[in-house]
């Protein structure tokens, strides 16, 4: 489980790119030659992973970015962050 204080940033071995208009978006790991899609939520993670963050603090601007996010949100959102993790999409420390 990703602790509140952890820190998230991007693999740089990943590039992504959108799809058409609401399709979401795509993960290409360079040296796995995975790909990996991504929905509107996972694109919005993806855009605030630009600069690295906390679980802490991409929670709480991803309640800023929305309206009416529900309390379970933080650990669907904990949920993704560990999911990206797993597939070495980001790295953690």
């Amino acid at each position: 489980m990703i602790e509140p204080t952890t820190a998230i940033r991007r693999n740089p071995d990943v590039v992504f790119r959108t799809l058409e208009e609401g399709q979401g978006g795509v993960l290409l790991h360079l040296e796995s030659g995975e790909y990996h899609g991504l929905n509107q939520f996972g694109c919005a993670v993806w855009r605030l992973l630009e600069q690295e963050q906390t679980l802490d603090s991409l929670t709480t601007a991803v309640r800023a970015e929305a309206e009416d996010v529900p309390d379970e949100a933080a650990d669907d959102l904990a949920a993704f962050v560990e999911s990206l993790r797993d597939r070495d999409l980001v790295t953690t420390s």
